[in-house]
């Protein structure tokens, strides 16, 4: 019998992402066919194309998706045939401590849906059925590709435990800084400072409850600098952007007691002087970690996102700046290495 094709973005070797006809994959035991109807671009998935750090090829990238079920690997599973869905992409051992606890996402021995194997920059993808999630009608399916992002940070939300009343820096206003903001700015942050160093993304910042947006140079100027003397620093300092000056800025703007977040991945080596380590301890900072999402269909920073965005608490559309078809893929994606156009969530339709 001749296989099913489908179209996929394949990458085959460091820096070649391909358009190509693929075997549609076929759903095993406790598995669903997911047929993809939009998958968000990953600031990661520049690295992963480009940057070597893929963990085999060929691959077909894409972790932050949602889409209709077409078909289940089992009788259990068939209960989500014609459902529309988003993925938790992060595929659990459910056999180490951590699975046993349900902390799925500190898992010692996890697979990962467009890293460890193939995710969704394709027509279909095979997803484990106890990853996937409703989503609500209320919501597009390129909402329903932002979850996976929106997640990450609201789970940094509640890891950094932001109160009512709390002064937070955002350093970098990407996706997941913005969407940091966005849930810090709910949650009742009365001062909430964005830093940049691409104005382009100041308005959109300030749109979703960013008080001031500036340039790292600037945060010795301007009227935001009477206000932050006389704060003497920020409750939180979030470093969103994955860049070493930007993580020293963090430290250096956290007040006394006051915590600072590390959400950005680093890409290149971080340097810290014998000064920055003199400002954790003599400030007596509190610094966090975070790095992924916590995923139950009960209660989970998955259901929290899609919550706020169902009852109206939050409207996240704003953040999806541009749509493109699959085979515009590796195109955008060289783009978006070269910074050659301002984005915030690039996402692919089908």
């Amino acid at each position: 019998m001749k296989k099913k094709m489908m179209r996929a973005a394949v990458l085959k070797e460091r820096g070649r992402l391909e358009i190509a006809e693929i075997p549609t994959p076929i759903p095993g035991p406790g598995e669903l066919l997911l047929r993809v109807r939009a998958c968000g671009v990953c600031g990661s998935d520049v690295p992963r194309v480009f940057g070597g750090v893929a963990y085999h090829y060929p691959l077909v990238p894409g972790h932050e998706f949602s889409g209709v079920v077409e078909a289940a690997g089992d009788e259990a599973s068939g209960k989500w045939v014609g459902k529309r869905v988003t993925v938790f992409p992060l595929i659990p051992c459910r056999a180490c401590p951590w699975c046993e606890s349900g902390r799925y996402e500190l898992c010692d021995n996890y697979g990962y849906l467009g890293s460890r194997q193939n995710g969704a920059f394709a027509e279909y993808v095979v997803v484990p059925s106890s990853n996937v999630v409703p989503l609500p009608d209320e919501l597009s399916y390129e909402l329903g590709a932002l979850t996976e992002p929106a997640a990450v940070a609201y789970h940094a939300l509640q890891r950094a435990q932001v109160r009512a009343g709390e002064r937070v820096i955002v350093f970098g206003l990407g996706p997941v800084g913005i969407l940091f903001g966005i849930w810090a700015h709910l949650a009742g942050a009365r001062f909430l400072v964005g830093i940049d160093v691409d104005r382009d993304k100041f308005l959109l910042a300030e749109k979703m409850g960013f008080r001031y947006t500036i340039y790292p140079e600037e945060i010795g100027n301007t009227i935001f600098a009477d206000s932050y003397e006389s704060m003497h620093g920020f409750d939180l300092a979030v470093e969103a952007s994955g860049n070493g000056e930007a993580l020293k800025g963090a430290l250096e703007s956290a007040a006394k007691t006051g915590r600072v977040m590390l959400l950005g991945n680093q890409e290149k080596d971080v340097t810290l002087l014998p000064n920055h380590f003199s400002l954790i301890l003599r400030k007596e900072l509190k610094v966090l970690g975070t790095w992924n999402s916590t995923f139950s269909r009960v209660s989970s920073d998955w259901i929290g996102a899609l919550e706020a965005q169902k009852n109206g608490q939050v409207n996240l559309e704003p953040l999806l700046s541009h749509t493109l078809a699959l085979e515009e893929l590796p195109h955008t994606l060289e783009k978006m290495k070269n910074k050659a156009f301002s984005y915030t969530k690039v996402i692919i339709v089908f």
